[in-house]
């Protein structure tokens, strides 16, 4: 492959390693997302009750992602494992494609996994 022949999306690095810094970035754009989604919502329509208690909308914005963090963090980082797995063949994903698969893989077999040994976030 000529270098005129090479997309952007095929980029190397300093070292000549590919580059994964955009598959890693729109991995985890799609955990941001859903994070200002819900705040979003929370500071338009939410209440100022968290419970049976009275904390404000911030309070139920601080409480809804810590109930989240037990199953997005390992979600989060075996999603990113995957990312650079799917990236390392030198053709075929690209770095959209690679974050969305990640992401969707990634959350799924962490809820497989978490479900399997009992945890139930309700």
């Amino acid at each position: 492959m000529t270098e005129t022949d090479r997309r952007p999306d095929d980029a190397e690095d300093a070292t000549g390693e590919r580059a994964f810094a955009p598959t890693l970035l729109a991995t985890v754009a799609w955990y941001l997302l859903p994070v200002v989604l819900y705040a979003a919502w929370v500071f338009s329509f939410g209440g100022d009750r968290c419970g049976a208690e009275v904390c404000g909308r911030f309070g139920q914005l601080v409480r809804g992602l810590s109930g989240a963090l037990p199953w997005a963090f390992p979600s989060l980082a075996l999603s990113l494992l995957i990312a650079v797995l799917l990236r390392l063949p030198a053709v075929g994903w690209r770095a959209g494609a690679t974050g969305t698969a990640a992401a969707i893989l990634g959350a799924g077999l962490t809820t497989a996994i978490l479900r399997s040994v009992g945890y139930d976030i309700g």
